[in-house]
């Protein structure tokens, strides 16, 4: 007969021995059995305690079979590599560098050898920095100078000897610490004293048996193999070939800022011509180092990864390939050339934002435009731009209620502050988003229990590119509705009043001025004082229905501040920036204020 009494979903320990004596006193012969005072009391605790570990042992095993619910590492990558998903290495930080000496030049050219060495000192560390080909230096007398990419990390050499006994033999990289964008593998058959260079596959689309390819996949514990074709699908070395494989050893992002390197070498060497100390200035600080792929961040791509195959159709896909690829890429936002204005048809625009660069280097773009093109459909072309900054300024005045707490207003005002920049940072700060003013203002009554209200105005600027000391054309598009219900302002008019447009403070004719629109849709360069805005001349328009503001032959002395910002106020509450701009804030242009009341 069934006995309900077992309890088979509670694992607590002693639920589970109470459910065990539960179940005995169900039974004729322990019905009066006193469980607590006995001997079987110590075999119930046993098998309570084992019923639990199995238990336990059980749902790890059914965890660890499942990507999304694994927490173990090796399980994660194994998952991983059965979507063909490898993750992402350590990066070294590239700087660039150029070195200037002396030498008498007998025995020129000059050959400097891969993994030649600098020196960087970051925040008392020191930290080895490699260059990465080799450099042929001469010239027509004795001053000698090169440029060259720097990157942080020494090379190291693992080498195998290749056994075709094995099927698919894996060669293990010895380093954990690799940056596997500098892995090269070379392959020495019949005791050749000069190898072939393989290259790493992706894919197996294209490859045949003569193709000199290698793949490249996660192993346990934080290494990656090497793996080589079967002789169909890329070529198989020959028994007993050497397997070398070269690569940099990196530390990762905590190199990046590096400014200042010296040479740990003698260019001329090994004639030892220098006639004067080696110079070496700095060209670009180090920069694009990153640690390895994060868990999450694989347990997040993997699938995501498969799903696009090597191959960029869609949207998605060109932004799965870059960020796998590419982690020094902070956002990004692709959308067709049909979507631009005039259409431009069979391109597909790529803007990028790249973590701790201003704009995106010409290198980068040829990085990333190579990368994509044999991913791509032959007939679509990516263009890559750079993306536009939309900024916001918030002025919020908070009241709380003074008898329901002893917290100071600082205080008060520091969790409000925390709150906004937080919402910035999930919400925004990226391509195609959007404040939700509701939302916003709720998190700012929710950032303290005696927040009873707030009063918070949101408008909208750009920084502008001006040509100082010279007339231009400048045509500035905020992509929204402004505000177009203000009253028509006279000449001469309150500095308090109302505005669409402002500037900031700008120098012109040798006079501190602002621009300000009329109300009327007329853009006038105004003279201020204490208390009192006055219009001088037209600088332009601006389209309250588009947001578009046109400043014609405008010219500026110079501005005051970091950069000249226009200012405009938002039609609507819910402020929304399009699919190439970027919407954030910048922490000096959150205006907080703490009031309190008793409530």
């Amino acid at each position: 007969m069934a006995n309900n009494s077992i309890n088979l979903v509670d694992l607590d320990h002693n639920t589970l021995k109470d459910s065990l004596i539960s179940y005995l006193r169900t039974q004729y012969q322990f019905k009066d059995y006193d469980f607590t005072g006995s001997n079987i009391n110590v075999l119930l605790d046993i098998l309570s305690h084992n019923t639990f570990k199995n238990a336990f042992f059980l749902n790890m095993v059914a965890s660890e079979a499942f990507l999304d619910s694994a927490q173990m590492k090796n399980s994660i990558l194994s998952h991983a590599k059965e979507l063909n998903y490898t993750p992402r290495s350590k990066r070294s930080s590239m700087a660039s560098v150029n070195v200037t000496f002396e030498a008498n030049g007998y025995n020129q050219p000059y050959i400097i050898p891969k993994g030649s060495t600098f020196t960087s000192i970051v925040k008392n560390d020191l930290f080895i920095f490699s260059t990465d080909e080799t450099i042929t230096v001469s010239s027509a007398n004795s001053l000698f100078s090169f440029n060259a990419n720097i990157y942080e990390g020494s090379y190291f050499q693992d080498s195998y000897i290749y056994n075709d006994g094995i099927e698919f033999p894996k060669f293990k990289i010895t380093n954990k610490e690799i940056d596997t964008t500098s892995l090269t593998v070379i392959v020495y058959e019949d005791n050749a004293e000069i190898g072939e260079n393989y290259a790493l596959s992706t894919t197996l689309l294209g490859l045949n048996e003569q193709s000199k390819v290698f793949f490249l996949q996660a192993s346990q514990n934080g290494y990656y193999e090497v793996v080589f074709g079967d002789g169909i699908l890329g070529k198989k070395p020959k028994n007993n070939s050497i397997i070398t494989l070269d690569y940099r050893v990196s530390k990762g992002k905590i190199t990046n800022g590096a400014k200042q390197f010296s040479i740990n070498f003698d260019p001329t060497n090994p004639y030892e011509e220098l006639e004067s100390d080696v110079e070496v200035t700095t060209v670009s600080i180090a920069q694009n180092g990153d640690d390895e792929e994060t868990i999450e961040s694989v347990r997040f791509y993997a699938p995501r990864h498969f799903q696009v195959q090597e191959r960029a159709v869609t949207y998605s896909d060109y932004e799965i390939l870059l960020k796998t690829q590419f982690p020094e890429i902070n956002t990004l936002s692709v959308y067709g050339g049909e979507d631009v204005n005039p259409p431009q048809f069979g391109k597909v625009f790529v803007a990028i934002d790249i973590s701790n660069i201003d704009g995106l280097p010409d290198f980068k773009k040829n990085e990333y435009y190579n990368f994509l093109k044999t991913r791509s459909p032959l007939s679509i072309e990516p263009i890559f731009i750079e993306p536009d900054f939309l900024y916001y300024r918030l002025y919020s005045n908070v009241k709380y209620n003074l008898n329901t707490t002893t917290t100071s207003a600082e205080t008060i005002k520091s969790l409000v502050t925390s709150v906004i920049n937080n919402y910035n940072n999930i919400y925004l700060n990226d391509f195609n988003t959007t404040i939700r003013y509701s939302k916003l203002i709720t998190d700012i009554d929710d950032a303290y229990s005696s927040i009873i209200s707030n009063d918070t105005e949101i408008d909208v600027y750009k920084k502008i590119d001006v040509l100082l000391g010279q007339t231009n054309n400048y045509v500035i598009n905020f992509d929204m509705p402004l505000k177009n219900d203000l009253p028509k302002k006279s000449t001469k008019h309150l500095i308090s009043d109302e505005y669409t447009l402002r500037s900031s403070i700008f120098t012109y004719s040798g006079r501190r001025v602002i621009l300000e629109d009329d109300g009327d849709g007329i853009v006038k360069i105004t003279k201020f004082d204490k208390l009192y805005n006055t219009f001088t001349i037209n600088a332009g328009t601006v389209n309250y229905d588009t947001g578009e503001i046109k400043l014609n032959n405008f010219l500026i002395d110079t501005f005051e501040g970091t950069s000249f910002k226009i200012y405009v106020k938002p039609r609507y509450k819910d402020i929304s920036s399009t699919k190439k701009t970027i919407l954030t804030l910048e922490p000096s242009e959150l205006y907080i204020t703490v009031e309190a009341v008793r409530d």
